[in-house]
């Protein structure tokens, strides 16, 4: 009976270490068992949940006996994704730090696309509203017209009219119409400060047929009509240097500096000059003498290139220039890429930054992962499994960044839409929400892609030494 009794309690006992042999990590195969891995994870400072008593990695199986009569194994999974989710969980402040560094990438890139695409889109658009070929205006005041076209800019300038009949004889002219800029003032006597435009009905061929787009009927005097963006509506007074007019009709919206602008015939312009106070912006005394620039439509097959330099022949003595109007948008073009090689400039150093700070992090955190990529190994994970794990980290981090920097400077730029066309003269700044997507989803890929090189290429550099 003894004998048997031993027996029994040998059995036990063969029992109990079958059970614990049973109860160990491995993958695809017993390793080492789940005590010793624990004691092992805890001597060597492993993140606990790396090594957890009841998880199990993809293919990677921990078992235990809960009961040893009944030996019933209970298994739980943990997947590679589940695990870099758990990593940056443990490593908040690494984690916040690096999404940190992204956003701020992100936006950069978004808040520079923005503006730059909004300025393209202005002076793409400013072209076509101008509706005449070749422009003639005086070349000292180059500048102040382009400001005025192109980024809203307020400009009083003139020439006298009776050049006019000379540019006239220019061959390869169909149709030639004047136009005198006023700036109001920025003052009680104004309602608002805009650009004022003058135009001779008889000739013209770029506001009236606009203004028959958008229902408005032919301005008599006393009358003018506004651009989109002035507060006044069909009927009201607005009020120049004292005088007031009656808004005839506003504008449809062009996305140009013309929505800021309020136009006129010459009649109703001339009684400006009634008033005193616009001797604040001009000290003309006989306007009718005078214009601020000639708009030309060509004849079909003529060149405006070449009627414009024909114009600068004839003109060299007068002080006129001719422009065509892509030369003219040219010059602002000029500019924006200036603007766009700044802006490079800039991401270019925030990208530097960023990178020397990652660079700086996992130096100082590559013995960790050491340690955590070697349990992960010894316990059977595959070496592709660790890089997915890494991929995964880093295009977490790259997505919430880019996010945010997306989120973050888009909100800005929509609550802080006037101020910033204020500040930069933009008379223009796209909100358009498809065009938003377009450019948020570049900006975030642009901002995700180079964060996971950075992170995966860091980290490769333990993984290769493991």
């Amino acid at each position: 009976m003894k004998q048997k009794a031993l027996r029994a309690g040998d059995a036990h006992s063969h029992e109990d270490e079958e059970c614990r042999k049973r109860s160990t990590l491995c993958f695809g195969r017993c390793l080492t068992s789940a005590t010793g891995a624990q004691q092992r994870a805890r001597r060597e400072n492993v993140p606990r949940h790396i090594l957890s008593y009841n998880w199990k990695i993809t293919g990677v199986f921990r078992t235990k006996c809960k009961k040893r009569k009944e030996r019933k194994m209970e298994q739980k999974m943990l997947t590679v994704p589940g695990l870099a989710v758990r990593n940056l969980r443990h490593r908040r402040v690494r984690t916040m730090f690096l999404a940190a560094l992204v956003l701020i990438l992100s936006a950069a890139l978004f808040t520079s696309r923005v503006l730059t695409e909004s300025m393209k889109t202005c002076i793409d658009k400013t072209v076509d509203r101008i509706g005449a070929d070749v422009i003639v205006a005086p070349g000292e005041y180059e500048s102040d017209l382009s400001d005025s076209l192109f980024s809203g800019g307020l400009c009083s300038f003139y020439f006298e009219k009776s050049l006019m009949d000379q540019v006239k004889k220019t061959d390869g002219i169909d149709k030639i119409s004047p136009q005198l800029y006023i700036a109001s003032l920025d003052a009680a006597c104004c309602s608002v400060p805009v650009q004022i435009v003058a135009f001779e009905p008889e000739s013209d061929f770029i506001v009236q047929p606009w203004m028959s787009g958008s229902n408005v009927s032919e301005l008599k005097k006393g009358q003018t009509v506004v651009g989109s963006k002035i507060t006044a509506k069909a009927g009201d007074k607005i009020s120049f240097f004292g005088q007031e007019y009656e808004v005839a009709g506003k504008l449809e919206e062009t996305g140009t500096s013309y929505d800021n602008c309020a136009f006129m015939n010459f009649e109703t312009a001339y009684t400006l000059f009634d008033s005193f106070q616009i001797k604040y912006v001009t000290d003309l005394t006989e306007p009718q003498k005078y214009v601020s620039l000639l708009t030309i439509r060509t004849k079909d097959g003529a060149d405006p290139k070449e009627v414009a330099n024909t114009i600068n022949t004839k003109m060299r003595d007068s002080g006129l220039k001719a422009y065509t109007a892509k030369a003219m948008s040219g010059k602002v073009s000029d500019t924006l890429e200036q603007m766009q090689s700044y802006s490079a400039l800039l991401i270019g150093l925030l990208f530097l930054m960023a990178v020397l700070a990652l660079i700086c992090i996992f130096n100082i955190t590559v013995n960790e992962r050491l340690k955590e990529f070697g349990v992960l190994l010894s316990i059977g994970a595959r070496k592709s499994q660790i890089f997915q794990m890494l991929l995964l980290e880093a295009g977490m981090i790259g997505v919430l960044g880019g996010f945010l920097g997306v989120v973050f400077s888009g909100g800005g730029i929509l609550l802080f839409k006037d101020v910033i066309m204020e500040s930069m003269n933009m008379p223009y700044l796209n909100v358009n929400v498809s065009q938003y997507v377009i450019l948020a989803l570049q900006s975030l890929g642009l901002a995700v892609q180079p964060s996971c090189h950075l992170i995966c290429g860091s980290q490769s550099e333990s993984y290769g030494t493991i």
